[in-house]
């Protein structure tokens, strides 16, 4: 039985399956004395399912990874399918019925994405790695721009010992309220990572300039000191003169066809 409606003190419940089985089952209680007492019953049209708490279990237990985990659906469902006992698989419902759920529960727990700056508010599980490191780590307000700086502990120390540092922005994939997601990369090894990642809402040579800063700052907490050889960026000058005013004597490469070539080949 699920609850269909109030009427005053009277509780109205229905069959769960009414609308695939038909059926008319129903409970009338009234409340009195915080107990509920049963007024009427209309018994069911069909037999009792001895697996039907063991299919919800199993359902349940799909939402729980669609909501907590980024797994693909097909994953979430195979994890499902093969978990349940073997008695209760034919009961479970189809697999596009289970990708449909999916959908439904991811939809339902999506951040709405905010107007203004001023409503971007970064939750706490995301503030975070899956490891439990610190990856948001500035949110300055620079006049009426914003700045979110996100890197671990981790990458400021890969960045702060790399020669050299390769910076550009990216706009397409930006939220709303940002103008563009800011990234250094720098190389580890043999292959270069992404390593700081900064949404801004301007491009303006001040919040350039608070950015390293920040990026400074941060790695002087971790008793670490950023000092690039050398700094490539694209024909921006606002960037260019921002990072030559924070990195003294740092040789600053602008070639414009080189950087996107060079994105282009991380990217693929």
């Amino acid at each position: 039985m699920v609850k269909d409606k109030r009427r005053g003190d009277k509780f109205y419940s229905r069959c769960e399956r009414k609308r695939d089985l038909f059926c008319n089952g129903r409970a009338v209680t009234r409340l009195s004395s915080g107990q509920h007492v049963l007024v009427t019953f209309v018994e069911h049209n069909h037999s009792p399912s001895a697996s039907r708490v063991s299919v919800l279990k199993a359902v349940e237990a799909l939402k729980t990874q669609a909501r907590d985990t980024a797994n693909a659906p097909c994953q979430i469902i195979q994890a499902c399918t093969t978990s349940a006992a073997a008695e209760i698989a034919p009961c479970l419902p189809s697999a596009n019925a289970l990708r449909c759920m999916i959908r439904r529960v991811r939809k339902s727990h999506q951040y709405v994405e905010p107007r203004t700056l001023a409503e971007v508010h970064v939750p706490e599980e995301l503030q975070r790695t899956l490891d439990g490191d610190l990856f948001l780590a500035k949110d300055p307000v620079v006049g009426e721009d914003r700045i979110l700086l996100f890197t671990t502990r981790t990458n400021v120390d890969k960045l702060a010992h790399a020669p050299v540092c390769i910076m550009d922005g990216t706009f397409k994939t930006a939220p709303t309220v940002f103008y563009q997601i800011y990234i250094i990369h720098a190389p580890v090894g043999s292959r270069i990572f992404p390593l700081v990642y900064a949404l801004m809402s301007g491009k303006s040579q001040a919040l350039y300039k608070r950015l390293f800063e920040d990026l400074v700052d941060i790695a002087e907490e971790y008793e670490l000191r950023l000092n690039p050889q050398v700094i490539m960026t694209d024909l921006e000058l606002a960037a260019v003169n921002a990072a030559k005013s924070e990195f003294q004597g740092v040789v600053n490469k602008v070639c414009f066809p080189l950087i996107n070539g060079m994105f282009a080949l991380i990217r693929d």
